[in-house]
């Protein structure tokens, strides 16, 4: 029997390892493929076709809809982007792309109709670019998920970032802790982490981790974020506002203490950001203060992310307030 690979591409495949009926036509629109971890669909409850784990990922015929107010470029990554894979939207700071692919399609992605653009000799033109920008002192890594890029690309690119003095600090967003842990194993083959750990001798390491809700979390994720401690790394989660999945004061301060149980700080709370195909996880600011007051009533002050917004152009996350 052929070895399984690491992932889920077919709904009707993961359908069968969760023991739910088999699904009907693929009902999402196919602009925005499906793509899941095995190790984050283990997290999944069998049987149980609500699972919130299964709901961030599943498509659904409502992606279908069109809704004014939501465009394929919510946040406004063009204009920013100074060539591609290249951005710059805060002072002081470059966000690059230097991969497309992830661990799992989010149904909810800002950038899932961001278009394919070629990466070809990424490292080679981030250099060039970091050569004639000298005011840069942070690099953040985005994606796709920048864990997944293959890893003598990734070597190649790290390499290059720490002979730039300028650089003071290292940006890595990802999912992959919680959806394919075993690349920051020693043990396994290709394992990043002697490479993270390269960059912590030379840069201060930060690496914000997207967790939505507490039942993605679990000993393989403790046991990455420990190992990322020992490298004195900065430690921050940031989460969406999903409707239907973490829409609860409980579930957040669940997930709140559970974070900082395993060495993660809660930074932000997303507000949707408005991309086609995914008005259906959106809730009202109102319902979202509320919530997150529910937080604050519940939890230590350090434990209670930011809730914001981004809106195009701006150069930092709107904070989002009482009226």
């Amino acid at each position: 029997m052929a070895k399984s690979t690491p992932f889920f591409t077919s709904l009707k495949d993961l359908f069968a390892f969760l023991e739910l009926p088999e699904p009907s036509t693929q009902v999402a629109n196919s602009r925005f493929s499906f793509l899941v971890s095995r190790h984050f669909a283990s997290k999944m409850e069998k049987g149980n076709p609500n699972d919130p784990l299964l709901r961030e990922i599943l498509p659904t015929e409502e992606e279908n809809r069109i809704v004014e107010g939501f465009c394929d470029d919510p946040v406004g990554d063009g204009e920013s982007e100074k060539e591609p894979g290249i951005l710059q939207k805060y002072k002081g700071r470059v966000l690059i792309e230097p991969t497309f692919t992830c661990s799992l399609h989010c149904r909810f992605c800002f950038r899932r109709a961001e278009p394919k653009r070629s990466l070809e000799n990424f490292t080679n033109r981030l250099d060039a670019w970091l050569s004639k920008t000298a005011d840069i002192h942070e690099v953040i890594l985005s994606g796709g998920d920048p864990m997944m890029l293959p890893k003598p690309k990734l070597d190649e690119l790290f390499d290059m970032i720490l002979s730039k003095e300028q650089v003071k600090t290292v940006r890595i967003h990802t999912r992959t802790p919680v959806t394919y842990p075993q690349i920051f194993d020693a043990e396994f083959k290709g394992s990043i982490f002697p490479t993270l750990q390269k960059v912590a001798e030379k840069k201060k390491l930060v690496v914000v981790v997207h967790v939505d809700h507490p039942n993605e979390l679990d000993d393989a994720s403790a046991k990455v974020f420990q190992n990322l401690q020992k490298l004195n790394a900065t430690l921050l989660n940031q989460s969406t506002l999903l409707k239907g999945i973490n829409d609860s004061g409980a579930v957040l301060t669940e997930l709140s203490f559970k974070l900082f149980s395993q060495g993660v700080l809660p930074y932000y709370l997303h507000q949707l950001d408005h991309a086609t195909g995914v008005a259906h996880f959106e809730i009202s600011d109102a319902q979202a203060l509320q919530i997150v007051e529910e937080v604050r009533q519940a939890v230590p002050g350090y434990l209670v992310p930011r809730l914001v917004r981004e809106i195009a152009g701006e150069g930092s996350k709107t904070p989002i307030v009482h009226p």
